[in-house]
């Protein structure tokens, strides 16, 4: 029996976009994204959107994953853990499924980036796997997006 192309049933999702002209630095997006994700460790580290805030030009960049439409970590990962929310078509991580090993961290075209959108980290004497889900699971949608203060962060 052939094996299942993942590519084939992935839908369009829609991702993360901030307006780096109106974002203020603040880095409240980054604190609220850990804490929700990770029962209350508002860990910046921890987030799965990064803001590069360079104060001293007032200059700021951002990553967060691009949600791809072909997106390699869900057929890198060997216990197939990534999913689909059906509703935002977003790709999450499955956390009862995934053995955190970083397959689709090792499959990301973006992880040589100096803040990739998806990484493994071990702190706290634990193993994550941080990837942006839209807030999967939530019916408020991605958290980041209420918390800023500027109105700075959106869906595209």
């Amino acid at each position: 029996m052939a094996v299942k192309n993942p590519y084939d049933t992935m839908p369009r999702s829609k991702h993360i976009v901030v307006d780096t002209d109106a974002c203020g630095g603040c880095l409240t997006c980054e604190l609220a994204c850990a804490c929700r994700h990770f029962d209350g460790l508002c860990d910046r580290e921890l987030s799965a959107i990064h803001i590069d805030a360079d104060m001293l030009d007032y200059r700021f960049d951002y990553m967060v994953c691009k949600q791809c439409k072909t997106a390699s970590c869900v057929a890198a990962c060997p216990k197939q853990a990534i999913g689909f929310d059906e509703k935002t078509g977003a790709r999450y991580i499955d956390k009862e499924k995934c053995v955190k090993c970083g397959a689709c961290v090792r499959a990301c075209p973006f992880a040589k980036e100096a803040h990739p959108p998806i990484r493994k980290i071990e702190k706290y004497g634990e193993k994550f796997i941080v990837k942006c889900d839209l807030c999967h699971g939530h019916e408020d949608g991605p958290y980041c997006i209420q918390v800023c203060p500027k109105g700075a962060i959106s869906l595209k």
